[in-house]
């Protein structure tokens, strides 16, 4: 009975160990997506490459979709999910799992976004 216990309690510690990780982890800089399979020769002006620029603890810029502009937008970071939101309010068609400090997951396609150094 005692082993059980004591490896329930090494594995809630390493358990509690990742989040704090996560929850120290601090989200700065830019991040960014090559589209695969994207082809802007016929319109040079549609990007194939997104990207997030985290500007503070609150606001972003986004460029997604093969826009070639950038959208401004608050975030709020909740455990390991960001969520972005629009300045009225809705939400975007953008989150992210942190994965490490280097690594977003964006939950909508599972695509990695990585950071540009």
């Amino acid at each position: 009975m005692r082993s059980i216990l004591s490896l329930f309690l090494i594995g809630f510690s390493i358990s509690c160990l990742h989040d704090i990780d996560i929850q120290n982890t601090e989200i700065n800089g830019t991040f960014v997506h090559k589209i695969t399979d994207c082809d802007n020769s016929a319109n040079p002006e549609e990007s194939c490459t997104e990207y997030v620029w985290f500007n503070d603890n609150s606001t972003a810029n986004i460029m997604i979709g093969g826009i070639d502009y950038g959208t401004r937008v608050t975030y709020k970071l909740i455990n390991n999910r960001i969520d972005f939101y629009y300045t009225n309010g809705i939400k975007a068609e953008l989150s992210f799992e942190i994965k490490n400090e280097m690594t977003l997951i964006r939950i909508e396609d599972n695509e990695i976004w990585n950071k540009e150094l």
